[in-house]
């Protein structure tokens, strides 16, 4: 992005309370025609969409209370408020999600008898409300709704690629089917966004966990091809170097944001994902000389990861960790696109975990720092150097993680990182 674009986007951004005007004069040209919009795609972020599951013949319950749905067909895994709210239910959920990494083949595969496949890919429909029964969450449906008050209509103008949270992709070298798969549907998505839209270029909008698989997507993608189809690149709270809390969620679990589902009871599922080594800090973010985790009798910083898995009894995750994981995050190269970055600043963020002896299990004392509530400020701006050329980062006061697709600065700072001409 040149200085001169930068300096438009800034300019614009300081007129976000009126952002309305904004939008207005991009949507009608002089003659009173609307302009045509760009087309978007949006990669939502971790544990935001649909995930279905069938039970094969080869599922091997642990009580028969999980085999209710065995040979039944395809059933909504992910998220069902309903079945989650009944304590043999979770027990079943985390062991119908839950993944394995298998050593011969270098890859992680499901459950032995457990099919999955994501729905609505290609549409918002997937993730505007994970549970479509209840629609009591979600934080996507404000920003599609934005958008389609703007004029986008889902299928032609806006676009949606879903993903199976539970994998990630791996370096060169190493396979990994699933997320392999997603990157050649994203591809075939954002060519067809393009070719019904006049062959105009497209706009990607990620967030979280969806930013940083988008950026790998781009990475590997040639450049022509980048530059053919890619308008803009809008990655929003993108978690570039890990999250401090991302060591908290292996050591207590993840309850995926249900706050009536004990983390402990997902704990074993969530740290068999591929995806739960990604938020764990990267030394070439945090370095090597922050400690993030303390014990009485020792302190880890980023370059401790293999031996802090090894100290929270996740040993078997140190091979993949340090051959799939780690070497995704050494360098951040820049994607060579047009990059709007949109992060939350000024919410207190976990910087570092302090446990009182020496185990993990107590629940730590956190020392706070800057960032959206999740993701550490280190993380959120470490493109923003090095990615100068192409790139222009806002940052939103005040806002959380997941409020920069709910508040209304944040949302008018998204919607103008999305309109404005490179």
């Amino acid at each position: 992005m040149a200085i001169s674009a930068r300096l438009r986007w800034a300019a614009a951004l300081l007129l976000v309370p009126a952002v309305a005007a904004i939008l207005s004069k991009h949507l009608s040209s002089r003659r009173g025609r609307q302009l045509p919009l760009p087309p978007v795609v949006v990669v939502p972020g971790y544990a935001t969409n649909e995930l279905d599951a069938r039970l094969t013949e080869l599922y091997r319950p642990s009580s028969p209370c999980c085999a209710a749905r065995k040979g039944q067909g395809w059933f909504r895994l992910y998220l069902n408020y309903t079945a989650l709210e009944d304590p043999a239910e979770v027990r079943c959920f985390a062991e119908q999600i839950s993944a394995a990494y298998d050593a011969v083949s270098d890859d992680y595969r499901n459950a032995m008898g457990v099919e999955t496949r994501v729905p609505f890919f290609g549409s918002t429909r997937g993730f505007r409300y994970p549970d479509p029964d209840r629609r009591n969450f979600s934080y996507m449906d404000r920003f599609v709704s934005r958008l389609e008050g703007i004029g986008y209509r889902d299928g032609e103008t806006l676009f949606g690629a879903p993903y199976d949270f539970r994998y990630a992709v791996a370096p060169p070298g190493h396979p990994s089917s699933v997320g392999t798969a997603f990157f050649r549907r994203l591809k075939g998505l954002v060519e067809r966004a393009s070719r019904i839209n006049g062959g105009r270029p497209v706009t990607i909008v990620a967030h979280s966990y969806g930013g940083t698989l988008a950026y790998q997507f781009l990475l590997r993608q040639p450049l022509p091809w980048r530059r053919r189809f890619v308008r803009r690149f809008v990655p929003v709270a993108a978690p570039w170097g890990g999250v401090v809390l991302g060591m908290l969620t292996l050591v207590a679990g993840n309850n995926l944001g249900l706050r009536f589902v004990d983390p402990l009871a997902l704990k074993g599922a969530y740290r068999s994902l591929q995806s739960s080594l990604w938020p764990l800090p990267s030394p070439s973010v945090f370095g090597a000389a922050q400690p993030l985790v303390t014990t009485r009798s020792r302190t880890y910083t980023a370059n401790d990861m293999p031996d802090f898995l090894e100290a929270i009894g996740m040993g078997a995750a140190v091979g993949p960790y340090e051959s799939r994981v780690l070497p995704l995050f050494r360098e951040l190269p820049s994607p060579r696109v047009p990059v709007a970055c949109v992060v939350g600043v000024g919410v207190d963020t976990p910087e570092m975990l302090a446990y009182p002896g020496d185990g993990f299990d107590v629940a730590p004392r956190m020392v706070m720092g800057d960032g959206d509530g999740l993701v550490n400020l280190a993380s959120l701006v470490a493109v923003d150097r090095a990615w100068r050329r192409h790139a222009a980062l806002v940052k939103v006061r005040n806002v959380s993680h997941t409020g920069l697709h709910v508040d209304d600065r944040a949302l008018a700072v998204v919607i103008t990182a999305i309109l404005l001409p490179n």
